[in-house]
């Protein structure tokens, strides 16, 4: 039976599609949407939320410096995996459950690392350059099968991602802080902990990094360890920006020290229009989009709405995240 204190009452703070919406009401939630688009500044509150219990957001971007006006906030589902903005001490030390959207993006996320990858050996970043140029040129190329693939932060991302280098012939290294024995059903050819880090680095041709926003991820892969890479390694960024030294990856691309980048993710985004890395030739740049498929609000919304109803009858959510390691 539902428990009626439990009864949804929702602050939506994103833009969702209309028919969403309506399945969200069809579980007996009172729903209230201020629409806030990623990159644009935090809406004001336009109605009463004092009764909400429930708020849907992108905790990415939002700090909940609504709870002041919010007090019966018992729940936020995040619409993204990371909570960058979101987990700072107020809520840390809170009562309020924090859930995401983990496991909805790993597909996704994996086949844009596999298509930056090929990208990379093939040199196509060059060829577009010289294209634009009218320039016949030759580029560098290396191949993918052979190749070893190093990846920092082996969770589900990186075992989708680990998943498809294996068809394509590499051998693949996973790393991660809470290394498990390699079983049968696990992609990867080996797995080892972080105190192998600096190893992993330096035997990748294909360095990915896969790794959360965390005080222990903060540039994680600092000017020390990105010197161990080969000159003839690549690093790809899928996780997030402040998890590496920018300036000192800017300075060995341009230098030519390793062979090129491909980063999704950036210390401040959107990407300033200033901002160096768009000179840098050896580098390809994605507007944080490798999580975004035509299905992304689908899995999404999927997750949210079981949560409702695990909420409506006092059951265990899916995907509650661990506020003090946050994930």
């Amino acid at each position: 039976m539902t428990n009626v204190s439990n009864m949804p009452k929702i602050y939506i703070r994103r833009t969702i599609p209309e028919k969403y919406l309506a399945q969200i009401s069809a579980l007996g939630a009172e729903v209230i949407v201020d629409h806030w688009e990623y990159g644009e500044p935090e809406p004001p509150i336009s109605q009463d939320i004092s009764d909400c219990n429930i708020v849907l957001t992108l905790g990415l971007t939002d700090t909940l410096s609504i709870l002041k006006n919010a007090p019966n906030i018992k729940w936020v589902q995040s619409l993204s995996v990371g909570l960058d903005a979101l987990l700072h001490e107020e809520v840390r030390k809170s009562d309020i459950v924090i859930t995401n959207t983990k496991g909805c993006t790993s597909v996704p996320i994996a086949e844009h690392t596999i298509a930056m990858m090929a990208s990379l050996a093939r040199g196509i970043h060059l060829m577009i350059r010289n294209q634009l140029d009218n320039r016949w040129a030759p580029t560098p190329i290396t191949d993918l099968s052979g190749s070893t693939v190093g990846i920092i932060g082996y969770g589900e991302i990186g075992k989708q991602i680990a998943k498809r280098a294996k068809a394509l012939d590499m051998f693949v290294i996973g790393c991660k802080k809470r290394p498990s024995k390699l079983s049968g059903e696990d992609p990867a050819d080996k797995i080892v902990g972080l105190d192998h880090i600096d190893d992993v680095i330096a035997e990748a041709d294909f360095l990915i990094l896969a790794l959360p926003s965390t005080p222990d991820t903060y540039q994680l892969i600092n000017k020390e360890r990105l010197a161990k890479m080969k000159e003839s390694s690549f690093l790809i960024n899928i996780g997030r920006g402040n998890t590496i030294e920018e300036e000192e990856l800017i300075h060995l691309l341009n230098e030519k020290k390793i062979a090129g980048a491909a980063l999704d993710v950036f210390e401040v985004e959107p990407l300033p229009h200033e901002h160096p890395l768009w000179e840098v030739e050896n580098v390809v740049i994605s507007p944080h989009n490798a999580f975004f498929s035509p299905n992304t609000i689908d899995r999404y919304m999927e997750v949210f709405l079981e949560n409702i109803q695990r909420f409506k009858d006092g059951k265990d959510l899916i995907n509650v995240v661990d506020k003090q390691l946050g994930y």
